[in-house]
């Protein structure tokens, strides 16, 4: 990913630990900066995997927001939950990264929609496939 992010000139930053926490990756994309948390894993990313890179993400600078990848998606409650007010991250998928490696669209813009879309509704998991069919 932090070739697909260094692509994309977002001033990626690899894998990091602070004191008592790992990081996948970080990236700044116009004048937020990202935390990145990526799963590839067979089962749903779950309510607690969500609250644990939402602790992370809320013990940053105020402007910094997550982008948690998970290749399978996540659980309909974790979604739920993390949508309501507070919210401080968005998520991608596995159809996600395909559409981007498949050039169907770019990572900025997918992000920037996601965002927007976050911003306009409070759902933090707007799919490809949604944006596709709007």
């Amino acid at each position: 990913m932090y070739d697909l992010f260094e692509l994309f000139d977002l001033d990626p930053k690899a894998s990091f630990r602070n004191t008592g926490e790992q990081i996948d990756g970080a990236f700044s994309l116009d004048g937020t900066d990202y935390l990145f948390e990526a799963k590839w894993q067979q089962q749903l990313v779950n309510t607690s995997e969500l609250d644990a890179f939402a602790g992370k993400v809320r013990r940053k600078l105020e402007n910094t927001l997550g982008a948690f990848l998970s290749i399978n998606g996540f659980s309909q409650d974790g979604v739920t939950l993390h949508s309501a007010s507070g919210a401080v991250m968005l998520l991608m998928d596995g159809a996600d990264l395909m559409a981007i490696l498949e050039e169907r669209i770019d990572f900025i813009s997918l992000l920037l929609r996601k965002k927007r879309h976050a911003a306009q509704t409070g759902n933090i998991y707007l799919q490809f496939h949604q944006m596709a069919s709007a």
